[in-house]
């Protein structure tokens, strides 16, 4: 589910500022960015995050200031004499000429400190910049939820419909299929009773290889649990997916068992109204 949040925290010596996007994922993904120095503080943002959005790629931007005091330093200073003193060595061997600035210095990879500076610590100071984006996000997600929500709802409501229509053709197709039988064995000229045991088996047989008497009641049932797991405050994305399957293999059940053309039509309705769920479900939490 899309998203979008930020918030901004500060103490006397640092101000986090802090940008949250969240785009569709079946699983939950955290990205964070920060400016070197501050990666010690990605598990932190990772665990929080985590704690509060179980689907979609979250991207966490991180702007940390320090406003005064003693920072302890965003670089390995050890690194950066190690990595002034190697480039000078190989232009000495090489004979090449040329200044390192800062600018090199800085461009030098793997140079920032992994470690926590000294003085106050500003993971405090992150994480509650941290939920303040985090508010932002899940609140834009809970409105682009509830109108999810709706359109789901009217979705599922036609496949009830649907399957409501189905009902009553699927009671009458043994009935149907016997007298389209004896009106082929008339045209045939066969000479057979309308209570000849073998017309009565064939009809028999039918009946029982197109019954979609269970199809129909475990249909009727996932819709059920749809609704229900739609009207709830959970996270449901993965339950209604798994629903949304599930109600697929009964609605093709039901088209290969059913040889009533009409059955075959709102069979093809509903499965039009499936993809339109699975479309809309690759948004939902």
């Amino acid at each position: 589910m899309t998203g979008h949040g930020s918030g901004e925290a500060k103490t006397k010596t640092w101000t986090a500022a802090i940008e949250c996007h969240s785009v569709n994922r079946k699983s939950a993904e955290v990205v964070f960015h920060s400016e070197r120095g501050a990666a010690w503080l990605e598990p932190f943002v990772r665990e929080r995050v985590l704690a509060r959005i179980s689907r979609g790629r979250v991207q966490v931007n991180l702007s940390l200031s320090h406003t005064g005091g003693k920072t302890g330093g965003f670089f390995d200073d050890q690194r950066a004499a190690a990595f002034v003193s190697e480039a000078r060595r190989l232009q000495k061997k090489l004979g090449v000429g040329g200044e390192i600035t800062i600018s090199d210095v800085l461009a030098a990879a793997r140079l920032e400190t992994t470690a926590k500076p000294e003085g106050e610590v500003p993971r405090d100071v992150v994480l509650a910049a941290l939920d303040k984006a985090l508010d932002g996000l899940i609140a834009t997600r809970l409105r682009e939820g509830a109108t999810l929500q709706k359109v789901l709802g009217k979705s599922v409501r036609q496949l009830a419909s649907i399957a409501k229509k189905i009902a009553p053709l699927a009671d009458g197709a043994a009935a149907q299929y016997r007298q389209t039988l004896w009106k082929r064995i008339e045209r045939a000229d066969i000479g057979l009773l309308a209570e000849d045991p073998r017309l009565i088996a064939e009809v028999a047989l039918f009946a029982e290889r197109c019954d979609i008497t269970e199809e129909l009641e475990r249909a009727a049932s996932h819709i059920a649990q749809f609704q229900e797991k739609l009207a709830s405050a959970a996270p449901m994305g993965r339950t209604l997916e798994f629903l949304a399957q599930e109600l697929g293999r009964e609605f093709n059940t039901i088209g290969s068992k059913s040889a009533d053309t009409r059955i075959a039509r709102h069979v093809i309705d509903a499965k039009t109204e499936l993809d339109r769920i699975r479309e809309q479900l690759a948004n939902i939490e």
